[in-house]
């Protein structure tokens, strides 16, 4: 019974190794889903949430599909029952679908657009066996004994690579996206936990991608969760 909180450099193939890692472990996996999970419990338009979020300049699609039982959230939002029936939740090529809406008259901000992510990954993680991508999970984790932190990397060559060919984009323009995007991730880090997320003391693994591919790398942390859980 584990959490797993996944960092990683943009254009490593983190998410790809995220999605393996919970398949393999058969957990439940939150990377773009955050943004789906604080516009509906905050009654937020998901552009504006999406603003506030360190993967917004990312074009990786999620294609998750499942039903999600926001009653979970009951105890630490102001919510009606009636307002917590289990909704649909769909992302494919970037937009997310609910049959239910709740509505919430709040006001959004980034104070408010954090807070409710934290509450979000603290609830998520009570239940273990699940894969957090990025939000700062590792830190909003910290104190938790069943969470594994890992941050995945990779060479620039590998990285400029990978993105050119993801994006159909030059090799130059790859660099910068690549530059621009791990500036604004260290940033939104920095803000709200005044940590570097670069800092390896802040993980139980580090892997560099340039070294294995995705299946190995899936495997490696697999490996590691049911040696540590005996899963």
């Amino acid at each position: 019974m584990a959490i797993i909180t996944i960092s990683k450099e943009f254009g490593c193939a983190g998410d790809y190794v995220a999605e393996r890692v919970a398949e393999k472990l058969n957990y439940k996996i939150i990377n773009k889903e955050i943004i789906e999970y604080v516009s509906i419990l905050t009654d937020t338009d998901r552009e504006i949430v999406k603003s506030y979020d360190e993967e917004r300049h990312s074009n990786f699609k999620a294609t998750l599909s499942k039903y999600v039982d926001f009653s979970i959230f009951k105890d630490v939002f102001s919510l009606k029952d009636e307002e917590l029936k289990y909704c649909r939740l769909k992302l494919d090529d970037d937009e997310g679908l609910f049959q239910e809406n709740i509505k919430q008259d709040l006001s959004f901000d980034s104070e408010k657009y954090q807070n409710t992510v934290e509450k979000i990954i603290h609830k998520l993680a009570q239940k273990d066996n699940v894969v957090i991508v990025g939000r700062g999970g590792q830190f909003i984790l910290k104190g938790y004994a069943n969470a594994i932190h890992i941050r995945l990397y990779a060479d620039k060559k590998s990285k400029i690579k990978w993105v050119s060919h993801r994006e159909k984009i030059d090799e130059k323009t790859a660099e910068q996206k690549i530059q621009e995007i791990e500036k604004k991730r260290y940033n939104y880090i920095m803000h709200y936990y005044n940590e570097d997320v670069t800092d390896l003391n802040h993980y139980h693994l580090a892997i560099n991608l340039s070294k294995s591919d995705i299946d190995e790398v899936s495997r490696m942390i697999v490996a590691i969760v049911k040696d540590r859980f005996a899963v």
